[in-house]
């Protein structure tokens, strides 16, 4: 068993951050925090020395990882894919330079709403180049679904486990969504997370917050945190979306960006119910205790799903009246929790086969990750709504007050150029006529 660890993580969930190093280091997603805390925590274990750093770190430290004998664990998202080429090419030679053991957690693919993977000659050669790369340093690659498995065994690839995603196992075995029903009135803290180019039903964001006017969105996006605080509004295919200044939702303050992952799944144990697009957006809230169904949207969120047997629907199906009380009447969280138990023993199997120790079996709140969060000290900034005035975020909206001036004095610079070209168009037509009408 390895006694040394480099585990890849985003913000260090142990050293909450500066909103400079959030900005720097999330991925420009939040969610992003969940699935690396979660892998954290499972490889933490008492007399095992970890070193948690992200993958530029790990990318510069080749040299000194293979000196000091740490197995590599790298949990990742959806990385075969055309627009994370060039981060997987980077990663691929790193581990090709590496001498140590290295394990993969939760890969995917990405593939349209029925499974149909995005195929290209240049996504398909470096996801190979990268399993050659991995499987030269392990018995097998963890993915996070059965859609995965099979691309990767279309590309002539057996050595797959199927484990689903790490932050599902961030609470060990210590799995559980509250049965009680939420009342569905006035009272009712629902939490929307929503995602910009995804279809949302005209008016269902605004009834929502009608019926349940403590409901809040629970923004994900670093794009998202600079329109809460006064930056250029997000570019969204619905308007439907709480993208700008101008948008009731953060208008009336009813937004917020969690910066840590602990934090964000403490808070929505005080929610009463969650639904939306993102995948780690509700995985917090199951995390909590609190229920959440899922809007699917692609074969990524949607395998993770049905591996996991979270409750979900397909965009294609979502309709204006699917209110909350309706969708949270739809969900069934049976086979979630009664099928957990199974799903831990196999990401423990898997671990283990890999030769690390890991801390799954420990109940919530005694792992060493957990004591090492107990001892961390909530400071500003950790949580950020709309009207957030601490020192640090009123800078960020300085900044992105003066981002946003610039980019309309560029709009207008655009506008007055086309309008330029418009007359002189008109102009040169008239000129036109009027040689015309000489002609006659």
């Amino acid at each position: 068993m390895s006694d040394r660890i480099y585990v890849r993580r985003y913000v260090d969930p142990l050293d909450p951050p500066s909103m400079k190093r959030f900005r720097a280091g999330c991925g420009k997603n939040s969610g992003n925090l969940i699935f690396a805390a979660s892998a954290q925590r499972s490889v933490m274990v008492d007399g095992v020395d970890v070193e948690a750093n992200n993958l530029n770190t790990l990318m510069r430290s080749v040299d000194r990882l293979n000196e000091e004998q740490r197995h590599v664990v790298i949990p990742l998202a959806n990385a075969f894919r055309r627009g994370y080429l060039p981060q997987l090419g980077d990663l691929t030679s790193a581990i090709e330079r590496l001498t140590v053991p290295v394990t993969i957690l939760g890969v995917g693919g990405q593939f349209q709403l029925d499974g149909t993977p995005e195929r290209s000659e240049e996504v398909d050669a470096a996801a190979r180049r990268f399993m050659r790369a991995v499987l030269a340093h392990g018995p097998s690659i963890g993915v996070r679904g059965e859609r995965t498995a099979a691309y990767l065994s279309d590309l002539g690839f057996s050595e797959v486990d199927v484990i689903g995603c790490p932050s599902m196992f961030l609470r060990g075995r210590d799995l559980h969504v509250r049965d009680t029903a939420p009342t569905f009135d006035k009272s009712t803290k629902v939490s929307l997370n929503l995602t910009p180019h995804v279809p949302i039903p005209d008016g269902w964001v605004a009834d929502v917050f009608k019926r349940h006017p403590r409901a809040e969105f629970v923004a994900q996006e670093i794009r998202d945190l600079d329109a809460m605080l006064g930056g250029p509004a997000v570019k969204a295919g619905s308007r439907e979306y709480p993208g700008s200044m101008r948008h009731d939702v953060i208008a009336d303050n009813k937004a917020v960006l969690h910066c840590h992952a602990p934090t964000w799944i403490e808070s929505m144990a005080a929610r009463d119910f969650t639904v939306g697009h993102r995948i780690h957006g509700n995985i917090s809230s199951l995390l909590a205790g609190t229920p959440a169904h899922v809007i699917v949207h692609d074969s990524r969120t949607r395998e993770l799903c049905e591996y996991f047997e979270i409750p979900h629907t397909q965009v294609t199906e979502h309709r204006l009246e699917d209110t909350p009380e309706r969708i949270f009447e739809r969900s069934d969280y049976a086979a979630l929790i009664g099928n957990h138990p199974e799903r831990l023993a196999r990401f423990a199997g898997f671990l283990e086969r890999h030769g690390l120790r890991h801390a799954l079996d420990l109940p919530a709140g005694e792992t060493p990750f957990d004591r090492a969060v107990a001892q961390v000290e909530a400071r500003p900034g950790l949580v950020v709504r709309p009207r957030s005035t601490e020192p640090e975020l009123m800078d960020l909206r300085v900044w992105n007050a003066a981002r946003a001036a610039h980019q309309g004095i560029a709009q207008a610079e655009a506008r007055a150029k086309k309008a330029e070209a418009r007359l002189k168009a008109l102009e040169a037509n008239q000129g036109l006529k009027g040689l015309l009408r000489r002609g006659r």
